[in-house]
């Protein structure tokens, strides 16, 4: 929610997920969903049996549903990445993050008689690796003291992230969080392995990232860039303060995480927008 100049995105866990596909699974459908065109501004309330979203275009659903940045998703027409849509639909029961993106794919295929599919293409993309030839880290870079990906396994699907700054005493949120304010956007990951780390910096860096750092286990890290507003959020360019300068990806990782991006080209998976018709309101 916009406040003040200031968002926080809630903890989002950044392990890796199998993908999943609706059409392999009994999935369920959502007991109760309502779609209609929507012109306010995008938040993210939180709710283990609830998928909202008031203000989103498709492209940012699609993103949600299979774990992808924007730039993979492919074809389709213009209104896929402009116009914006109030989705507000019910599960019977709580469910898993897994199910919920299921589920949201069968409303997205009924409702917008949406029909895709992955393939793997040969295009652009960036290749992590360690920014000095001595592989000296960047000061807000380092290996986490606890092991997120046991904490993560003992929660269960129904744990719900702490909504808010961290406050003294709370347990490791072992996820994301994001800050913006003030001319920039501060990112703060704890206990995730660097392949989630370089997937995390696929919507700044415009392209799929890969690890190639070499650099084992789990890290913490703080990064600092130019806020990143997602195209089609409802949420005005300006609305976090003019950028600061020195703060481009390009700037921030070598010197905050000891840390850069390399050109390479290599397989990159896609999703292919087939067809897709505009929803009737209800």
């Amino acid at each position: 929610m916009v406040k003040h100049g200031l968002v926080a995105l809630s903890c989002l866990a950044l392990f890796a997920i199998p993908t999943l596909r609706a059409q392999d699974a009994d999935v369920p459908a959502f007991e109760a969903a309502s779609i209609k065109e929507s012109h306010g501004v995008s938040t993210m309330p939180l709710a283990p049996d609830r998928f909202t979203r008031p203000n989103i275009t498709l492209s940012l659903i699609l993103v949600y549903a299979y774990q992808m940045s924007e730039f993979q998703i492919q074809g389709g027409p213009d209104w896929v990445r402009t116009r914006r849509f109030e989705i507000d639909a019910k599960a019977a029961r709580i469910v898993s993050a897994d199910q919920m993106r299921l589920m949201v794919r069968r409303l997205l295929a009924e409702r917008f008689d949406l029909k895709t599919h992955l393939e793997t293409r040969d295009l652009p993309r960036y290749a992590l690796v360690l920014a000095r030839s001595d592989r000296r880290l960047g000061p807000r870079l380092k290996q986490s003291a606890v092991d997120c990906p046991a904490i993560v396994a003992a929660r269960g699907p129904n744990y719900k992230m702490p909504v808010g700054p961290p406050q003294p005493g709370d347990p490791p949120s072992c996820g994301l969080r994001v800050r913006l304010g003030g001319g920039s956007q501060t990112m703060t990951a704890e206990g995730q392995p660097m392949s989630a780390i370089a997937k995390l910096l696929q919507p700044q860096a415009g392209r799929v990232v890969i690890d190639k750092t070499g650099l084992t286990g789990t890290w913490d890290l703080e990064l600092e860039t130019e806020p990143q507003i997602p195209v089609g959020s409802g949420i005005p360019a300006d609305a976090f303060g003019k950028p600061r300068e020195g703060l481009s990806l390009s700037t921030a990782l070598p010197e905050q995480l000891g840390l850069k991006l390399e050109s390479e080209r290599g397989p990159v998976d896609v999703l292919v927008i087939d067809s897709v018709d505009l929803p009737t309101p209800n």
